[in-house]
């Protein structure tokens, strides 16, 4: 059985942030990133904004970045709190620009400076958790027909909203609403087509947000709950494309416009772990917590939670003593602010505020406790900066 100091479950944003910090300032730890995936899953029209840059600067991959050429905005609109389109500035800078994120290139660049770094890599899912007789963590990870049984001193779950490894040692979540997002891609007949970047705008059921994927792409979403969306039947094209008429804005934007491929459902609910730390582990990113898109930045915060979640673990290990103390309650603070910010947007529009959608929101959070076996949280850093997918500002 292979041994390291740290293993880290999942290698997008949080999960390579943390594996970074950690060969950079406790470059004696030996750590292992699991990661499922390919990078394959589409993630379409996600931001950047400009407060990423000092965070992957720290990371030293702000030049690699950069190389990347992702496209840049600069502007979004919204209709909120009335059918008037307002435009502003991306973050309220004239000087900076945003970034449209494509998430295969991005995390992709992330996870493969994390393994120059010297940071291992295995291409598994984790299928098993045990804890050991002196504390430590002995995990069993599925890659085809190979299982990998390995041992970690400190284990770190950045698998995303599904939260694996705190699932599987049983940590509940609680729920806050059951948001989800129905997208589809639109082709444009020509570069000039996309518009100024980011649109939001209200409408009975919830809200639609639309952004480039490319220049001759956008991806349109319809943002509601997950029972609305089951009795509006949002998966089946005609009843989508029938509530998109409904949102004039979004509809100008992409009347007579082709569309591509088939709507897919993403979750986009808000809730949070009862805890993010414990004996030798910590969540972060979307495993940790996350929030509705309106009102957080996912990339943004996964980066910074990545750099303060490697400083807590170094320091773990340099003083021997378990106190993560200090990073539970941060990771606390920012969830509760973002609620607070989420509550604010919401009720800044009152046009349909007897609607279900609009209801729920201008009401009290009522909390719902779940099993173990459940998934997500947030943390906030820019708390008025519009984002897309993973974030989203109105107003």
């Amino acid at each position: 059985m292979r041994h390291f100091d740290v293993v880290i479950i999942g290698a997008g944003p949080a999960g390579a942030a943390t594996a970074l910090a950690l060969r950079k300032n406790h470059p004696y730890l030996s750590v292992l990133i699991l990661e499922a995936s390919e990078f394959q899953n589409p993630r379409p029209a996600e931001t950047l904004t400009p407060d990423a840059i000092p965070l992957l600067q720290q990371l030293e991959v702000f030049d690699f970045f950069l190389e990347q050429n992702h496209r840049t905005v600069t502007r979004h609109a919204s209709a909120w709190g009335s059918s008037d389109t307002t435009t502003r500035l991306f973050d309220g800078r004239e000087a900076d620009n945003g970034w449209f994120i494509d998430r295969a290139r991005f995390d992709s660049m992330l996870a493969g400076y994390a393994a120059a770094s010297g940071v291992s890599f295995i291409r598994a899912t984790l299928t098993k958790v045990q804890m050991t007789s002196n504390g430590s963590w002995q995990l069993t990870a599925q890659s085809a027909s190979v299982a990998h049984v390995l041992g970690a001193s400190f284990v770190v779950d950045a698998s995303g909203r599904g939260a694996r490894f705190a699932s599987e040692i049983g940590v509940a979540q609680i729920a806050q609403d059951t948001l989800v997002g129905v997208v589809r891609t639109v082709e444009l007949e020509r570069d000039d087509q996309t518009g100024p970047g980011c649109l939001i705008e209200a409408f009975e059921h919830g809200w639609w947000y639309s952004a480039p994927i490319d220049s001759r792409r956008l991806a349109i979403t319809v943002m509601t709950d997950a029972d609305i969306s089951k009795r509006l039947q949002l998966t089946q094209l005609a009843e989508w494309s029938e509530q998109l008429e409904k949102a004039p804005q979004t509809y100008a934007r992409v009347a007579g416009l082709a569309g591509h491929g088939e709507l897919c459902v993403r979750a986009a609910h808000t809730r949070n772990l009862t805890c993010c730390t414990g004996n030798n582990w910590l969540a972060v990113g979307d495993a940790a917590a996350s929030i509705d898109p309106l009102a957080s930045q996912g990339i943004l915060r996964a980066l910074r939670f990545g750099l303060h979640a490697g400083n807590a673990i170094g320091t773990q290990f340099k003083s021997r003593l378990p106190d993560l103390k200090s990073y539970e309650e941060l990771v606390r603070a920012e969830f509760e602010n973002n609620l607070a910010l989420r509550m604010e947007d919401y009720r800044a529009e009152q046009r349909w505020s007897s609607a279900p959608f609009w209801a729920r929101r201008h009401a009290a959070t009522n909390a719902v406790p779940s099993s173990g076996r459940d998934k997500k949280m947030t943390l906030r850093l820019n708390p008025r900066a519009p984002h897309p997918s993973s974030s989203v500002r109105a107003r």
